[in-house]
């Protein structure tokens, strides 16, 4: 293999391998900042619906609260006119119903028996002490308890407050949040997706809507925004209780999502189910792709680039003065050459050898010697 060829396999290779370290370590970056960027996106949607329901839980406490403290209401209670507190609370259910979200104005008995469901005035009459601790707290402790809690209607955001006439309590109020609004305005704003699930077994109710995932207990989807994509989720195995946080990712009608699902606590902090958030990451993972198509037509310019210029150099300054050297050298020795031929490079190394060989050829041909060695 000529000098030429080897010089050049060389170089390509050496370029090759340089430019796809580096090429790699760009795209390993780009994927590692990716993850974080997906991981700070995810924590953040996860946050924008734990304060919305925070706020949300607030905002049924004051209602609560002022309610539990009107007059008119204590009044009611304490006389058991249930037709007068309904009229008295429709309007105003109304309101909020429209304004703030509410769907449940509920009235209780100070025996922990249902007085009056505002939005369902016909459904009354159930003893709750035995599956509604936030009411029995309420009523034993007189300060207001909010959270989720699992009632007859399903999981809901909700605040009780005492209903306190002199040192006696007469009953309690519940105001509670729709949940799926609440997911539905956290959608809005952040455009992820969001799912509550139920595990039965924690929350101490029977299933009514199970599914299976694998390795795992039966959950009960409680409310999402997207029931068919939850679904999808559920049944390739995304989807389970977990006592911490936890990130993943899964590929659904071709395209790419991430998913994380943290604990769902209810009121007392007891864990009862897990919240799970979905969002399409398709458009950062196309954005990545883009850049790594970028990277590797921008190395394989380089390549061809630092080639070119490197082989241009190496032939200029080494190969073509060689060959140049060499066709003297043959000559000299077939007597045809002329010691006196400008040199055809200015680089001391090539010089040094063409005046050795001049020597050398000066040296075993004595009549070469009339015309001298050149300096």
């Amino acid at each position: 293999m000529t000098l030429d060829r080897s010089l050049a396999i060389t170089t390509a290779a050496l370029l090759a391998v340089v430019l796809a370290i580096s090429c790699t370590i760009v795209v390993s970056s780009g994927r590692q900042r990716l993850d974080e960027s997906k991981a700070s996106e995810m924590q953040t949607t996860a946050l924008l619906l734990t304060t919305a329901m925070a706020q949300a839980a607030s905002l049924s406490q004051t209602h609560a609260d002022q309610i539990a403290r009107s007059p008119e209401v204590k009044t009611l209670m304490r006389s058991g006119d249930r037709a007068g507190l309904q009229a008295l609370m429709q309007p105003i259910y109304a309101n909020l119903s429209s304004v703030a979200g509410v769907d449940m104005l509920h009235f209780h008995t100070s025996d922990i028996h249902s007085f009056l469901r505002v939005q369902d005035p016909g459904n009354f009459g159930q003893d709750l002490s035995g599956f509604r601790p936030m009411i029995l707290a309420a009523n034993r402790s007189r300060n207001s308890q909010k959270g989720l809690e699992v009632g007859l209607a399903g999981l809901s955001l909700r605040a009780v407050s005492a209903i306190v006439d002199g040192d006696s309590v007469i009953g309690t109020v519940e105001v509670g949040i729709d949940l799926k609004s609440l997911l539905d305005l956290a959608k809005s704003a952040s455009g992820a997706d969001f799912a509550l699930y139920l595990s039965p077994d924690m929350a101490g109710i029977g299933a009514k809507n199970k599914q299976a995932a694998p390795g795992d207990g039966s959950l009960e989807i409680e409310s999402s925004t997207d029931s068919a994509l939850f679904q999808s989720l559920y049944r390739d195995g995304q989807i389970r209780l977990a006592r911490e946080p936890v990130q993943g990712s899964a590929r659904i009608n071709g395209e790419e999502l991430g998913t994380y699902g943290q604990p769902l606590l209810d009121y007392s902090g007891r864990m009862i189910g897990t919240i799970i958030i979905a969002r399409n990451f398709s458009g950062l993972d196309s954005g990545l792709d883009r850049s790594i198509l970028t990277a590797c037509a921008v190395a394989l310019g380089g390549l061809l680039i630092g080639f070119a210029v490197i082989m241009v150099s190496l032939r200029a300054m080494l190969i073509r003065p060689l060959a140049d050297l060499t066709a003297h050298a043959q000559a000299l020795a077939a007597g045809t050459g002329d010691p006196d031929a400008p040199a055809t490079s200015s680089r001391p190394e090539i010089a040094d050898l063409r005046r050795a060989i001049d020597r050398l050829a000066a040296s075993r041909d004595p009549g070469a010697g009339s015309h001298g060695i050149r300096a």
